[in-house]
């Protein structure tokens, strides 16, 4: 695989490691795709939330690095959590497992880690 890196990191409950080539020259062109699509939607003249502009190149952007490292990777969006008050803006699923949420902020805006656990 041309431009392709081994990425190595320890795998969970062995000795051994796991190196995943990856086309590093790929992933370059997936983060600059979404940096196209937000700063294309950022720039319209329409009233629109700054935050919602950023889920459909976040799923986009997802879904392409998932797939460079040969994961199937689903968003869904506004998924409530179980036993828990709020909505992230999506769950995330390989192999249909759920992997856990991410909240989108509008560029500029930070979050308060403190105020969140798990």
């Amino acid at each position: 695989m041309r431009g392709a890196t081994p990425l190595a990191h320890p795998a969970e409950g062995s000795h051994g490691t796991i190196v995943v080539m990856v086309d590093t020259n790929a992933l370059l062109a997936t983060v600059r795709t979404f940096a196209g699509a937000v700063a294309e939607k950022s720039a319209t003249a329409l009233p629109a939330g700054a935050e919602a502009q950023l889920g459909g190149p976040f799923e986009n952007l997802l879904s392409a690095v998932a797939a460079e490292f040969g994961i199937d990777a689903t968003c869904t969006g506004e998924a409530a959590l179980p036993n828990r008050l709020g909505r992230p803006a999506f769950a995330v699923s390989c192999g249909g497992a759920l992997a856990g949420y991410v909240e989108l902020k509008a560029p500029g805006t930070g979050a308060e880690q403190r105020r969140f656990r798990g």
